[in-house]
Parts: structure tokens; sequence; C-alpha cells
């Protein structure tokens, strides 16, 4: 009786609020059938239990879930940023979460001038971690089941390094000492493989094999937990094999910081950023500036999404499809080719 009056209050705001952003007309259906479609009662304790649990800890048990399924700390802590504000700005009691509740958190968030990108990445978060909830019976049913993500138009390319800005950059570092050689070869392997920053520092020299003769290639667990192996071609291999010539240690790391400790994300990013001021570039930073260059160059030498997509590590090649942008310098090489203009030459 409870259970049904509890409903019979929050059924009507659950239904009025179906038809507006974000929420599809089809997700009361699912809101509805949810529980049943699971083939249980719903939890009978459910309320009692959300009483006792603080919104904190909450969400330290669905993060702490992540990290058991393999997820990686760059990603667990993804997922609290993003949760942390949502449940600071929600009502204490998680079963008392309205869908109009989440439908105006990301509205003020948008109207804010948050990047739909993002929003939508925290929408996806707000579903897992309400889904947890339930799956866990600590709510009936989850209010976030009819939210959907902001329409996005397409965006701009991603920003990338020309030819001459790459053969500068790799320029820079000094060979003659340690850490230039070190330098060359991490710049050399992040161009020449399209990892992820977080990929790479999380590379053991037993992922990377280099035979005598030929390509070499790196093993490597990538988002999703994807496993796939990536070539080494000569110019980065070089590189590599000097730097680890060159090591007297026994760290597993393959690459290693000023301190002889495994590279951390913020210690590559700042290394990266070093050497693109040195060559005057400014309005790029980053490590993933040379993964998009990677992507972009390696689209242009031969245009096979697929081959890069996995290359990258992509679940969808739409993902991908972000690098097939044209420079004007690429217009006017095909607006020239025309036949007519070569009968006139």
């Amino acid at each position: 009786m409870a259970r049904r009056k509890l409903r019979q209050t929050c059924g009507k705001p659950v239904v009025n609020v179906w038809q507006n952003w974000p929420f599809s007309a089809a997700g009361r259906d699912r809101q509805v059938s949810h529980t049943a479609r699971r083939g249980r009662a719903p939890a009978a304790h459910a309320r009692a239990t959300v009483d006792k649990w603080q919104n904190g800890t909450l969400l330290a048990e669905f993060l702490a879930a992540l990290a058991l399924e393999g997820r990686s700390p760059h990603s667990v802590n993804s997922y609290r940023r993003d949760l942390e504000p949502l449940l600071a700005a929600l009502p204490a009691r998680l079963d008392r979460v309205h869908p109009a509740d989440l439908r105006e958190f990301f509205r003020a968030q948008l109207q804010a001038g948050r990047a739909p990108s993002s929003i939508n990445h925290a929408i996806a978060a707000t579903r897992s971690f309400f889904n947890f909830l339930v799956d866990n019976r600590l709510l009936d049913s989850s209010p976030a089941l009819g939210l959907r993500s902001i329409r996005v138009g397409p965006s701009l390319a991603p920003k990338h390094l020309t030819v001459e800005e790459v053969d500068r950059l790799l320029d820079q570092p000094q060979v003659d000492t340690p850490n230039g050689v070190r330098d060359l070869a991490l710049l050399s392997f992040l161009y020449n493989t399209g990892l992820r920053v977080g990929e790479l520092c999380a590379l053991n020299r037993a992922d990377v094999q280099l035979p005598a003769d030929g390509w070499g290639q790196v093993q490597l667990v990538g988002k999703g937990r994807r496993l796939r192996w990536v070539p080494v071609n000569a110019h980065a291999r070089r590189a590599l094999e000097d730097y680890l010539a060159a090591r007297e240690d026994d760290n597993p790391a393959l690459f290693l910081n000023r301190s002889a400790q495994r590279f951390s994300v913020r210690g590559v990013a700042l290394l990266v950023n070093r050497y693109l001021r040195r060559i005057g570039i400014t309005d790029r930073s980053g490590p993933h500036l040379l993964r998009h260059t990677f992507a972009t160059h390696a689209l242009r030498a031969r245009p096979n999404l697929r081959a890069v997509q996995e290359l990258l590590g992509h679940s969808s090649v739409t993902t991908t499809q972000r690098y097939t942008h044209l420079e004007l310098e690429d217009l006017q090489e095909q607006v020239a080719e025309m036949p007519a203009n070569r009968l006139h030459r």
C-alpha cells in the first residue's frame, strides 16, 4: 500500500514532464515498466536504505564498482566530476528525485554556457549512476531512464599540427643528453602511434615488441577495456630503441620522468607544452594535440577511415570522421586539378 501511494504521488509530475527536453516521449513507458522488465518485484527496503546512505556514500559505492569493472582512474574521476555537482543540486533523498529535477539541472548547465558535448557526457554518467542504484535495489526505478542527449551539430575539426610544425617539434630535444633522448622518444611515439596520453603513461616495456627487423608493435588496453595492437614505424622505433638502450634501471614503465618514476598524465602534458612553446605554438597545446595530428596526417596519407579507427581505438567510426576535414590548401589543389583547366595550360 505504501509503495502504491508513493507511485500515485510521484506519477503525475513524472508524466507531465516527458514532453520537454531532455526527456523522450517513449521514456514514460520505460520508466513505468523498468522494474517489471527486470523480472523481479520492487525492493521493499529501497527507501529505507536510501535514508541511511548519504549521497556521497552512494557515489563512492558507484565509483568503486566502476573501478572493479576495470575502468581507468581517469574514467572514474571523470564520472566523479560529472556527478558531484548533480548530487549537490538534487534532493537529499534520491528516491524523491523526479525527471523534472534532472531536466532543470542540465538546462541550467546549458544556459550557463557549458558545452553540449560535456553535458551529454554528464547525462550518460547520470543514467549509469541511477541504473546502478536500481540494479542494487536501492531505488525502485530510475528517474533518468527518459533522459536523452542534446543534439549537437557538426563540430569543428580538432586542432592539429602541420607536417612542418611536427618536423620542428621533433628537432627540439637535445639528443646529446639523457633527458633529450627520452623526450624525443616520447614525442615521436605519441605522434607516430596516436595513443591517448593515459595509454602512453600506462605502458610497460613488456608491452612493446621490437623485433630485430620489420615493424615494432605495442599492445595496450584502451578506453572501454578494449585490447588493440598499434604498429610502431621506423621513426618511433629508432628513437625508442635509443632511449631504452640508454636506461640502466629495472623499472617496468616504458617512460620515466626525471625522478625515475612512471610519467603522470600531467607530467607528459607539461613536457609536450614546453616543446610546443619552443617552436612558438601557444594557440594549441597538450599531448592530445599529437593524437589529433596523427589522425589527420594518417587520413591524408591514406584515407582509410576504418584503419584509422582501429589505430585510434575508437568504438565508432563516427568519432574518427571528425578528422576528415579539408584545409584551404586541399580545396585549392582540388580545384586546380579540374580537367578543363589542364586543357588550357
